[in-house]
């Protein structure tokens, strides 16, 4: 994998059913966005393959957090996908796919699929949108402790998301 990043969008969920919904929607936002829409179904069905081992492996009764990753770096799109479940078997490749996990800090790893760019465009081609300073919406602590959310806020949330997108 090349080091340098041209762009980089990223969202974390809960590693619940609701999940998968949100991420298509999420990948077909950056891809749009991106001006990628020709990698779209593969990206999406790569997205939701990485995203739905975690949720399958994962505990419903203390879901653990997945985070996926859009990130465009030489003549590749790479999806990522992070999460601490260390004894997942690495993903299988699908044809033109070329896949890896990482150890990620904290104990984690992170499952990644390159997809090659359409018409051997590079990342520097893509045409990306222009963006402002990102900001959370969530204050984080000075301190270094990871931000943690109400449990019933969560709950409240996942059901919402899941009769949103006509599971449950």
């Amino acid at each position: 994998m090349s080091a340098h990043t041209s762009q980089m969008d990223d969202l974390r969920l809960v590693a619940q059913p609701s999940a998968l919904p949100v991420s298509e929607l999420f990948v077909r936002l950056i891809l749009s966005d991106w001006s990628l829409k020709p990698m779209l179904e593969q990206v999406t069905a790569t997205a939701r393959r990485l995203v739905e081992a975690v949720i399958d492996a994962g505990d419903p009764k203390a879901p653990a957090f997945v985070t996926l990753r859009l990130r465009l770096t030489a003549e590749v799109l790479l999806v990522e996908v992070d999460d601490n479940l260390p004894h997942l078997p690495p993903p299988q490749a699908a044809p033109g796919e070329r896949v890896g996990v990482d150890p990620a800090p904290g104990g984690g790893r992170t499952t990644w699929c390159e997809l090659p760019l359409p018409g051997g465009m590079t990342a520097k081609q893509v045409r990306l949108p222009r963006r402002g300073d990102r900001r959370t919406l969530v204050d984080e602590p000075v301190s270094g402790d990871p931000v943690t959310a109400d449990p019933q806020v969560l709950e409240r949330l996942l059901s919402r998301l899941s009769g949103w997108s006509g599971e449950g």
